[in-house]
């Protein structure tokens, strides 16, 4: 059962040339531009800093707190690429369509590659030790992990952006210590962003076709709102849910009182 509740975002900044990833930082919120490959930097008060540029269709970021930024290029020979200091250094590369990279708290990196769109037979779960990167998990590609990010207690959900395609798994929660993998979020068809709150819970996911979730520790979702224009990635920034929302080039915000 899905509980709604009456919510409402309103728009932040506009003019975004292809919003889509987002990763909050006590400076501020980072936006991934897909469409000019750009990177920006969103300050509590509106300011948008351009951070990095000459990207091919960013979509997944993490960003450090030494400021390092973690970005994939969502393309079908994609990178996972590192930007510190304005120098850019390519971790992995030649990657099927990426669109999630996230850090757990051991420093590990994990990303997503494959899926339907990318025309790849799986979609896998990446890490990388010792700079090599590791196959952890895949799944035929109908499922096409999308993005992911860590919970406070190590484990790390990943959405499943075809989910309403096979299986009706929205979000699988993964187990990097015994590798086990298992649905977590059901009944939402197209699950393509992910937030998390201080804890890991709540967090929130948004379906493409435009809808925002809350979920709690138990995997039972709220709808927060439903009638959005393609909505991308999810973030939580000074109590307030912030969504990419495609359809209109906008950073859009909700006040929370978690």
């Amino acid at each position: 059962m899905i509980v709604s509740v009456i919510a409402m975002f309103v728009p932040f900044l506009t003019g975004l040339n292809g919003p889509d990833g987002l990763y909050a930082t006590e400076n501020g919120i980072y936006v991934c531009e897909e469409n000019t490959g750009r990177i920006l930097c969103v300050t509590a008060d509106g300011n948008a800093i351009v951070v990095a540029e000459g990207l091919a269709s960013p979509e997944g970021i993490y960003v450090a707190e030494d400021g390092r930024i973690l970005v994939v290029e969502d393309t079908m020979s994609g990178r996972l690429v590192e930007i510190h200091h304005g120098c850019f250094t390519t971790l992995a590369s030649d990657l099927c369509c990426p669109e999630g990279v996230t850090v757990d708290n051991r420093g590990t990196i994990w990303f997503t590659t494959g899926g339907i769109e990318g025309g790849s037979i799986f979609t896998t779960l990446w890490k990388i030790t010792s700079n090599i990167p590791t196959r952890e998990y895949s799944l035929p590609s109908a499922f096409s992990f999308s993005d992911l990010e860590v919970a406070a207690d190590g484990m790390i959900y990943i959405c499943s952006e075809s989910s309403g395609i096979f299986g009706n798994v929205a979000v699988f929660r993964f187990d990097p210590v015994t590798f086990a993998l298992t649905p977590f979020v059901t009944g939402v068809t197209a699950c393509e962003g992910i937030g998390m709150t201080d804890g890991g819970f709540p967090f929130y996911i948004t379906e493409e076709s435009g809808a925002v979730y809350r979920v709690d520790s138990s995997g039972v979702l709220s709808l927060v709102q439903s009638n959005l224009s393609a909505v991308e990635d999810v973030a939580v920034f000074n109590n307030q849910i912030f969504v990419t929302e495609d359809g209109t080039g906008s950073l859009l915000r909700l006040d929370v009182d978690e």
